[in-house]
């Protein structure tokens, strides 16, 4: 099959990164997969006219799918970046493009994976499933959580189980690309010599120069101040007042009676070891979707024999599944499918596997790919902790979901309150009893207390809040922890007088001064270097020492020095004794004047074969991956891809 795919998409050239989608679609893209949209598309794909084998191929991206990675991709790089993160920067149509990008890609490999017919064994999505740390209690699967965290989303497990089947096999193809990645022992070498060399550089740290500078006339400064007028505005400013919700601050009940505590430890008890478990093996005779009645009948007669040689004294239950199951995923391992819980399978399968005996077989139950003849092998008894030594940390935990309780009323009917009335927000908070707070004006960038949070601070600049002074939807701080905000002041941007900054306009006058004559410095200097003189005479000349770095990898020594190798790592070798020199700029007027003086190659020679092959291996899945992105950029050149950026 690579073969053909790869036929198909000669010429591709390596673009798009690919990600791993499996909670963000089967949790965000529901309804584009289940129910379709009309006209509420960020993208659309369409099958090229050229392959007949894809006409009538189509897939939607819907706004809400885009809205939700977006939102996902947001949270990831706020956590990752902290304050540094930019709200502002991060809403931009490139970045919009970006993360739509990847659902686009995701859906091309979709629909390549429907058009090659590619099937997946079921105990792959079963245990695809129960790896999600969604739907896991202290590291194990958890059935009641499972369909806990799939109610709450509108989903049955038979849904989702259709939405991992087709993000696994829609994988496969670019794993499979990558799996097959080669590199040939020179090309390793080649990477090695250059990846490990080293460079050994001097440099000469420039001091600013400080050019005659009379003092900036009013005429000077008049003319900065108007050619600079942007450097020279007040930001765009906001007040604020808020409604703060915790859950840890929420009052309750601090005593939870006794059946509370019980039926609490019964559905968490896995968490204080081990559970009984109840293994199974089973046996599927396959039924198509397309099946006819006879059809049907002719499966359910064979399920029905397997099962009665299965009850047959001395049988053996794996050779008959590994003889006859039409499971590709248990079949060689003769059906065994570990411990089952209540909810992987459905409730027709629970139903039966769940009213059985160690040791007994079933009659043949109808699921959706067919019938199952089912062996509940054995119980293993587990050893989990009793009630009552673990209880203070159950009894905490009722606590704890009793505030999440009040915690979630109380935030309902303040959003019922303000849906009264959107533009105010004291009188919701009054008749709830709830403490309204104020802030101090703060900008776009910056601001303190409540304000400090990048989240709120968008909220507050928004035009819904800004302008028509709506109160915000609810703004998640932290899980279970909310603020509703409301503007009171508001100011625009506005120029600065120039009366009250004239100060900081004669520095910044004073600076581009200096700056200009340190860079027309630096450039006579490497003039000088590249004509042949030292940089030791040099140096001598402006009364500077040089520095010298023998050996140097591509990884600076510290922060400071790493745009000096940067740039020494980007000059041609010295030929015939002469150095390769440059200036480097490594801050506000501050330059290095550097040169390269001698490059040695990466030693291959010290590599243990074990090292040898494991760096081959890496080399080869980073030729692989360049083969998958080639073949996903392939796609985008075949297919026709309607972006609706009014739409993002």
């Amino acid at each position: 099959m690579l073969q053909s795919i790869r036929e198909k998409t000669s010429g591709w050239v390596a673009v798009v990164v690919l990600g791993l989608v499996i909670i963000t679609m089967a949790f965000f893209g529901v309804e584009s997969y289940i129910t379709g949209s009309v006209d509420n598309f960020a993208a659309r794909i369409e099958g090229p006219a050229k392959f007949l084998g894809y006409y009538g191929q189509k897939r939607d991206v819907s706004t809400q799918e885009f809205r939700e990675r977006f939102d996902r991709v947001r949270q990831q790089e706020r956590n990752a970046k902290g304050e540094a993160f930019d709200p502002t920067a991060f809403e931009s149509l490139e970045k919009k493009r970006e993360v739509l990008d990847q659902l686009v890609d995701e859906a091309l490999l979709g629909l390549v994976a429907e058009k090659e017919g590619l099937v997946l064994a079921k105990s792959a999505v079963q245990k695809e499933i129960m790896g999600i740390q969604a739907f896991q209690t202290a590291g194990r699967f958890d059935p009641k959580q499972y369909q806990m965290v799939l109610g709450a989303q509108g989903m049955t497990p038979l849904q989702f189980e259709k939405l991992i089947t087709a993000d696994l096999i829609q994988r496969q193809l670019p794993e499979e690309l990558m799996a097959s990645g080669f590199a040939s022992d020179s090309e390793l070498d080649a990477y090695l010599r250059s990846t490990r060399q080293t460079r050994d550089i001097r440099f000469i740290d420039l001091p600013p120069v400080v050019p005659a500078m009379p003092a900036p006339t009013d005429a000077d400064i008049k003319a900065w101040y108007d050619g600079h007028a942007a450097s020279y505005r007040s930001p765009e400013q906001v007040a604020i007042e808020y409604v703060e919700l915790n859950a840890t601050a929420m009052p309750v009940d601090t005593v939870a009676d006794e059946r509370t505590l019980r039926e609490r430890y019964e559905s968490v008890k896995a968490r204080f070891g081990t559970v009984d478990q109840r293994m199974a093996s089973h046996i599927l005779v396959k039924v198509d979707e397309k099946a006819t009645a006879a059809q049907i009948a002719t499966a359910q007669a064979k399920a029905a024999d397997l099962a009665r040689k299965a009850r047959l004294p001395g049988a053996d239950f794996a050779a008959l599944a590994r003889a006859n199951s039409d499971d590709v995923g248990s079949k060689d391992a003769g059906g065994d499918l570990g411990p089952v819980d209540k909810g992987v399978f459905g409730d027709d399968f629970d139903k039966a596997f769940f009213a059985m005996r160690p040791g007994q077989v079933s009659d043949p139950v109808r699921l959706p790919d067919g019938f199952h003849v089912i062996l509940f092998r054995e119980l293993v008894a587990g050893n989990a902790k009793p009630f009552e030594e673990v209880r203070p940390e159950i009894e905490a935990e009722v606590l704890e979901s009793e505030r999440e309780r009040v915690y979630n009323d109380v935030a309902g009917q303040l959003v019922d309150k303000i849906y009264d009335d959107p533009t105010a927000l004291l009188p919701a908070a009054q008749a709830l009893k709830l403490p309204v707070q104020r802030t101090a004006l703060f900008s776009r960038d910056a601001g303190e207390g409540i304000a400090a949070l990048p989240l709120v601070r968008k909220a507050a600049f928004s035009d819904a809040q800004k302008v028509e002074r709506q109160v915000s939807d609810p703004i998640e701080i932290k899980p279970n922890h909310t603020v509703v905000v409301h503007v009171i002041d508001y100011r625009p941007v506005a120029a600065i007088p120039m009366a009250s900054i004239r100060d900081r306009i004669t520095n910044d006058i004073n600076a581009d001064r200096i700056g200009k004559a340190t860079t027309q410095v630096a450039a006579q200097l490497l003039a000088r270097a590249k004509k042949g003189e030292t940089l030791d005479a040099i140096a001598a000349s402006i009364g500077r020492t040089v520095a010298t770095l023998p050996g140097l990898t591509r990884q600076a020594p510290n922060p400071q020095l790493q745009r000096v190798v940067d740039e020494a790592f980007r000059q041609p070798r010295p030929t015939a004794g002469k150095p390769s020199a440059a200036v480097v700029t490594v801050g506000t007027n501050q330059f290095v004047l550097a040169e390269v003086t001698a490059v040695k190659d990466g030693d291959l020679s010290t590599l243990d074969a074990k090292t040898r092959v494991d760096l081959k291996k890496q080399f080869s899945q980073m030729r692989g991956s360049v083969d998958a992105r080639a073949f996903v950029q392939g796609l985008r050149k075949q297919y026709k891809i309607k972006v609706a950026e009014d739409r993002l």
